[in-house]
């Protein structure tokens, strides 16, 4: 079911939606190490920190993308197959095309989603907070477990796609690719990742790789509407 065009879309909205992860787990990630003596405290052994912290978070997008899309093909398994798997790609291709709205237009057309999770985060918030000062690497890897349950209406709208990946494995593997997007500007510090974040920031980069995205998602969504309606008209009689 999951296609390059689907894992290519999702890192993309990762590559663009750093800026917003930026802002709400930017905190967190440039406090990474300082639990450290400051004579240890040095530029490879503080990448090795963001470095853990941005591993586990990406995992726990995979776990997550991996619950949802296991839930979509159990919800699959209950009516038709053949209608199934062609509505599934054309739910998948509206919603990678309203990801793209959002990253090319900054409209926080997911942002409801965000609200939902602030319950599950209201539980796993004082985990996390235990785990504060990081003083190893170890420590950093569960702290981004547990920060990337951090509600936010970007990675929702992902998993929404990786719900309709088409099984476990997909939804994962869609997951990771929007993770890994995201892992360039989390992963550097200071003065590189604020050149990162303002160039993904700049109208022109969200616009271009943005409508990237919903041009990806329209045509993930017209495949099997123009298979469906050439069967249709071209059926012999």
């Amino acid at each position: 079911m999951m296609g390059d065009i689907t894992l290519l879309g999702a890192l993309l909205a990762g590559l663009v939606g750093s800026t917003h992860c930026l802002g709400m787990c930017g905190g967190i990630a440039s406090a990474l190490g300082m639990g450290v003596a400051p004579e240890r405290r040095t530029p490879w052994r503080l990448f090795g920190y963001a470095l853990a912290y941005n591993v586990g978070r990406v995992a726990s997008y995979a776990v997550a993308g991996a619950i949802a899309g296991g839930i979509g093909l159990w919800l699959a398994s209950l009516v038709s197959l053949g209608s199934w798997t062609s509505g599934l790609r054309v739910a998948m291709g509206l919603v990678m095309a309203a990801i793209g709205v959002q990253v090319a237009f900054n409209w926080r057309l997911l942002a409801p989603l965000e609200r939902s999770g602030m319950r599950v985060w209201a539980r796993i918030a004082p985990l996390a907070r235990g785990l504060m000062p990081v003083r190893s690497p170890g420590r950093a890897l569960l702290l981004g477990g547990l920060w990337g349950w951090l509600p936010c209406g970007l990675v929702y709208g992902m998993l929404v796609a990786a719900a309709l990946a088409g099984g476990a494995v997909d939804g994962a593997g869609v997951m990771v690719a929007f993770g890994i997007g995201t892992m360039p500007a989390m992963v550097l510090t200071g003065t590189a990742a604020a050149v990162t974040g303002r160039l993904l920031a700049r109208g022109r980069v969200r616009l271009a790789l943005g409508v990237t995205i919903l041009v990806m998602g329209v045509w993930t969504a017209s495949v099997p509407i123009y298979s469906g309606l050439n069967a249709l008209y071209c059926a012999p009689a």
